[in-house]
């Protein structure tokens, strides 16, 4: 070698580490043993010094091109054996626009790129061909003409290489490296596909369809499924009704969807596809109503072979036909256990009250004489408003027995027939006189009257409703026709329930607390007349309650009161004595009427939710039917009604 050309070489063989070359100096090196390797540092050396140094390494003899000229810089840290040097060496080749062509044996052929493809021997050989020699090769062509190939392959082959069809016997030539050949020959087995589509179907044994087509378009989307395309493409139908496959492709991919059909058909652990669930205590209408609106909002829709679920209610049997792939019907059977739950009932005791608060206030002086030897009789009476005969037994003398004589009697009933206010004047006996003076001053408050005691049950969130009353008519209009020389008249009637209404709805909650939607209505005709027609006009009046609670189960509470205040003053006197001053008031009286009326709704709800309460709560209001007049305390007494027990003032 020439020391002018700037030769730099470090080549260790290992692992006897020798030191096959220095730097600037030419080296001999033994023909490279297995297990070899060398690091290789070359810079700026000629390319023929570097192409002699390849061969000793590799062994192998090369035709050198006189054209091949240059300098070479080739910078390697790692130990390479002699494979990837000679690969190194090709590709440096290549960058000079140079190529390795193998003409036999173990000679290398190094030329020009551009003439390479024409030189005899640039053929594929037997044997380890390395990546980047230049070599040609033929490839057959079995579904597509070798000319179409050519066209889409001509643009990938470089301008050194060669692509030919030739379409006896259908196949094509290319002249490239061979990295580049391997490349397009796999791009040609892609593309040379048979164009004979066949129609395949599969039975599917154990499996659904719909599960096995949509696993299929997980596992190999490029392959099937709406977005596939090319000759790898399989169409792929779910035949729900005998529940069966139908393939449609080339042959190849056909056979290899069906490998994997073959392998997804197994038995499945989960339900069958159609079911029947009897429901033991929900309404089937309503529950096929939520499942389908939970269903249909989350399936897809359009899903190519996929079953869409299916749920129909039978109310004849209150079931539920379902029919769904497995994994769907295992959601709809857990949704379907959670609604079909046995619904708490609520029974709703109402005690309706009116209490008729009484205020009278009577001020007045009422006289009465009597002869007590029962010959006359009274002087003078003031009988104002009927109290006096209440009082008589107290200003008419009795016996030493404490009883009143019959003669007294008699004197009694006469004093006690003035129920005006009048006057009588008679003889005067002053020896027997009896005389009474009552000045009244009375206070009084009037029973609870109890309306009514409702009960009724329902169930959960489930609307109730009771009516106690008559049904009434009412005028709504008249009129009259002329016929033949009559007149007839018409009435128009339609009939209301009068009486009591009340609407519940009640909700239930987790602790037992019961949320009311209540309506109480009373109604009751306060007066009629009879018109020409001989209809009555009816006047009725109206309490409504309309309100909304929450309560405890068992517990008693008040919704309110309806409050109606009347106040009546009434003055009654003695003719011209009433009006004289100063004495007047002792024939004058005066009464003053206050009536507030109250109406009370007492509700308790009771949580029902098995046999055995429902039962305890029949036997107790079995026992407790009877009609009771409240005489006690307001609370006690709706208590005592509400367990059915009298009050110990009340009577049956």
């Amino acid at each position: 070698m020439k020391k002018g050309n700037g030769l730099r070489s470090v080549l260790r063989a290992r692992p006897a580490c020798l030191i096959l070359g220095v730097l600037l100096t030419a080296l001999c090196v033994a023909r490279p043993a297995l297990g070899q390797e060398w690091r290789l540092s070359v810079k700026n050396a000629e390319i023929n010094e570097f192409v002699e140094q390849v061969a000793e390494i590799t062994g192998k003899t090369f035709v050198i091109d006189p054209r091949l000229k240059g300098n070479v810089t080739v910078i390697s840290s790692e130990p390479m054996h002699a494979d990837a040097v000679y690969a190194l060496f090709l590709q440096v080749l290549r960058s000079h626009g140079f190529t390795a062509s193998p003409s036999g044996g173990n000679v290398i052929r190094i030329q020009q790129t551009a003439l390479g493809k024409q030189s005899p021997g640039a053929e594929e050989l037997q044997g380890i061909i390395a990546k980047g020699e230049l070599i040609t090769k033929v490839i057959p062509a079995q579904n597509v003409t070798s000319s179409e190939l050519v066209k889409i392959l001509r643009p990938l082959v470089p301008q050194y290489g060669h692509i030919a069809p030739i379409d006896q016997p259908n196949v094509v030539i290319i002249t490239d490296h061979v990295d580049n050949i391997d490349r397009l020959a796999k791009l040609i087995r892609q593309i040379d596909v048979s164009n004979d589509e066949i129609v395949q179907v599969v039975n599917i044994k154990d499996g659904w369809v719909g599960s096995i087509v949509g696993l299929l378009e997980k596992l190999a989307p490029e392959q099937i499924g709406r977005n596939s395309k090319g000759p790898q493409r399989v169409q792929i139908i779910a035949n729900e009704g005998n529940n069966s496959l139908i393939l449609r492709g080339n042959p190849r991919p056909v056979a290899e969807v069906l490998k994997l059909v073959d392998q997804l058909d197994k038995p499945s652990t989960t339900a069958g596809s159609t079911q029947v669930v009897r429901l033991k205590h929900a309404d089937s209408k309503n529950v096929a109503e939520i499942l389908k609106g939970l269903v249909e909002a989350s399936s897809k829709k359009g899903e190519e072979g996929a079953m869409q679920p299916a749920i129909h209610a039978d109310e004849s049997l209150n079931a539920i036909v379902i029919r769904a792939e497995p994994g769907i019907m295992n959601e709809i059977l857990e949704m379907l256990s959670k609604l079909d739950v046995q619904r708490a009932q609520v029974l709703i005791e109402a005690a309706i009250v009116e209490y008729n608060g009484t205020n009278n206030k009577k001020i007045g002086v009422e006289l009465g004489a009597a002869d007590g030897s029962g010959e006359s009789v009274p002087l003078v009476s003031t009988a104002l408003d009927g109290t006096l005969r209440q009082l008589l037994g107290a200003i008419i003398p009795t016996d030493a027995t404490n009883t009143i004589d019959s003669e007294d009697i008699n004197i009694l009933r006469g004093v006690a027939a003035a129920t005006q206010p009048t006057i009588a004047v008679a003889k005067i006996d002053g020896n027997a006189i009896s005389f009474g003076a009552v000045v009244t001053a009375l206070a009084t408050n009037s029973d609870a009257n109890l309306l009514s005691t409702p009960s009724l049950m329902t169930l959960d969130n489930e609307e109730a409703k009771i009516v106690v009353g008559n049904e009434v008519p009412f005028r709504t209009g008249s009129f009259a026709t002329t016929g033949d020389g009559a007149n007839n008249p018409f009435t128009t009637v339609t009939r209301e329930d009068v009486g009591l209404q009340l609407t519940i709805t009640p909700h239930v909650y987790d602790n037992k607390s019961i949320r009311l939607e209540i309506e109480t209505e009373i109604t009751n005709v306060v007066d009629s007349s009879i018109g020409d027609t001989g209809f009555a006009d009816v006047v009725t009046s109206k309490r409504e309650i309309e309100t909304t609670i929450l309560a405890d189960s068992n517990q008693t509470v008040v919704l309110g009161g309806l409050m109606q205040d009347n106040t009546t003053d009434a003055r009654k006197k003695v003719p011209l004595l009433g009006d004289i001053p100063g004495l007047g008031f002792l024939f004058r009286s005066k009464d003053i009427k206050r009536t507030k009326t109250n109406l009370l709704v007492f509700l308790r709800p009771l949580v029902v939710t098995s046999a055995e309460e429902a039962q305890a709560v029949t036997d107790r209001k079995y026992k407790g039917i009877w009609e009771v007049e409240i005489h006690s305390t307001p609370q006690k007494g709706i208590d005592q009604l509400l367990e059915g027990q009298l009050p110990s003032d009340s009577r049956r």
